[in-house]
């Protein structure tokens, strides 16, 4: 998975799975995230595509609660060092802390 990749950055397979996720109706893919709780793997890929240049741009940077809550938690116990720098810049709804 490429949030934890140590080489860093998205595979092409990784990509290919970003943009069909991209094309999908952005309100689909939120409450696909709130039906049930997600797993730490598919927080960590929805970190991933909702704080990527395609989602932001497209929706901004806010997220619902309790998704909101739910993915800066999960960043603030278990994400990566790039996750973390992305939420102190105002991802996913976070007060920005730089």
């Amino acid at each position: 998975m490429a949030a934890r990749e140590s080489i860093g950055g998205l595979k092409w397979y990784d990509s290919a799975v970003q943009r069909q996720l991209l094309a999908e109706d952005p309100d689909h893919i939120l409450a696909a995230l709130t039906v049930r709780q997600p797993n730490p793997a598919q927080l960590d890929r929805a970190a991933q595509l909702l704080a990527s240049f395609e989602w932001t741009g497209a929706y901004g940077r806010q997220l619902p609660e309790p998704l909101r809550s739910m993915l800066i938690e999960h960043i603030r116990t278990h994400g990566t060092e790039p996750m973390k720098f992305r939420m102190r810049h105002g991802y996913h709804g976070a007060e920005r802390s730089v």
